[in-house]
């Protein structure tokens, strides 16, 4: 398998996700997985292409800000939007961690043949604690939520197809709703936005 990130940094939210995706190409790494990752100023439209053009990539993990038609980069910079680019992801499974790109850009990049797509068809949010900014990975308001979603990574790069990393990220999701809705739990103003964040994930095979 040989497994595309995209991992821009230049705000929190692509602060965080630069991070959490990190786990996921040391889970590929661990695996044998072969990775190229786009990060920081590599994660551009130009590198993208030449990537997906070139490389016999097998599955595509692109984290940053959406839209209901395109998917950002490093500094906001457009990097693969609804009739340009999406024809590059023929027999590639994608996740998309962005915005409401499950509504147009993934439908698109499915009628080109994709063999799998999960995104999300609403804004993805989730809270950060700023005092744990510079370790994201220990941010306990973070952490829940992009758990849940890293699932998506860490199953595709364990062979599964796109339906079943669906099911595994919504089953953790549903773990976790149960946990933050028990009486004792403190952190109970997560529960909308796991909620939010897994009805809006969607998935196209």
């Amino acid at each position: 398998m040989l497994l595309l990130l995209t991992r821009p940094r230049y705000d929190t939210p692509t602060h965080y996700l630069f991070y959490w995706a990190g786990l996921l190409i040391e889970e590929a790494k661990k695996r044998g997985v072969k990775v190229i990752d786009l990060d920081r100023e590599k994660a551009v439209k130009k590198k993208l292409h030449s990537y997906l053009a070139k490389q016999p990539i097998d599955t595509v993990i692109l984290n940053g800000h959406g839209s209901q038609e395109a998917v950002a980069g490093e500094d906001n910079e457009v990097i693969l939007s609804a009739g340009n680019g999406t024809k590059l992801l023929k027999n590639k499974i994608i996740f998309v961690r962005a915005c409401d790109a499950g509504m147009i850009l993934g439908k698109e990049i499915m009628e080109n043949g994709a063999r799998g797509f999960i995104d999300y068809i609403q804004p993805f949010i989730f809270p950060v604690d700023k005092d744990f900014f510079k370790k994201p990975l220990e941010d306990e308001l973070a952490a829940p939520i992009l758990s849940c979603s890293n699932q998506v990574g860490i199953s595709l790069i364990k062979g599964k197809t796109a339906a079943e990393a669906q099911k595994d990220s919504l089953d953790k999701y549903a773990e976790a709703i149960d946990k933050y809705s028990s009486s004792e739990a403190t952190s109970s103003f997560l529960l909308p936005i796991l909620l939010w964040n897994m009805t809006s994930q969607v998935c196209y095979q």
